[in-house]
């Protein structure tokens, strides 16, 4: 099992900042003929634009998931905002938003070759993941990256009910990863992977992780990975 670079919450929480000061919340509205992917702060908790844009090239895997266990790739969008034709019971979508340096002028969205005073740098894998429907072919991951996989069918839980998680990287259960509803840090997964959240409200659940690797690039000290997930309860917006 590959092991998270932070097994410690105090730890982990430097990156969360980290990661929550660099990007935006992402989701997945739907469309009559497919979805949409956005990013921004319309479900936030903190304050921030309801809507950001973002290059096309953001964009760089996206899975139809279907009920009988299919995962059928989709073509990537070329222009804003990525559109992905459906139907799916279920879409995973994978970004970057590249690589990212710190230097003691402030923080750049960009490899630190040519920079001065660089303090640290890093590279984003973010996922994000909608279900609409539920099966039991949804318990397992869609692809590598870090990805938030229910273990029981979130759309038929109520306020108050326990949705249990999985937190996987390259397909293999991750210990010690920080995950947070609402954007507000609930717990740490287990040696096992799992975690169990419970549930606050009806509407759209966003839930998040993220955690880090030490990168492969000379130059770079870590790859930034995070997931999102999100689904609606009785059927709201």
């Amino acid at each position: 099992m590959r092991k998270p670079a932070l097994l410690l919450c105090g730890c982990f929480l430097g990156a969360w900042t980290l990661n929550q000061a660099a990007a935006h919340d992402l989701w997945l509205e739907s469309e009559a003929d497919g979805y949409v992917l956005y990013q921004g702060h319309r479900h936030s908790s903190h304050d921030g634009e309801e809507i950001v844009p973002y290059d096309p090239s953001f964009t760089r895997r996206a899975v139809c998931l279907h009920a009988d266990g299919r995962a059928a790739p989709l073509p990537l969008a070329e222009v804003y905002p990525a559109r992905f034709a459906g139907p799916c019971d279920g879409l995973l979508v994978e970004v970057s938003s590249g690589t990212w340096t710190t230097t003691t002028q402030g923080t750049r969205n960009q490899p630190p070759d040519g920079l001065t005073g660089v303090v640290r740098s890093w590279q984003t894998l973010e996922t994000v993941k909608r279900i609409d429907a539920w099966s039991e072919s949804m318990q397992q991951p869609a692809g590598d990256a870090l990805e938030l996989v229910p273990r029981n069918d979130p759309l038929a839980l109520r306020p108050r009910d326990k949705l249990r998680l999985l937190v996987t990287l390259e397909g293999e259960p991750q210990a010690g990863v920080t995950v947070a509803y609402d954007g507000e840090p609930r717990g740490v997964t287990g040696a096992d992977g799992l975690i169990n959240l419970r549930i606050r409200r009806e509407g759209r659940q966003l839930i998040t992780a993220s955690t880090r690797t030490p990168a492969d690039e000379p130059g770079i000290d870590h790859v930034l990975h995070a997931a999102t997930l999100h689904f609606d309860l009785q059927g709201t917006q």
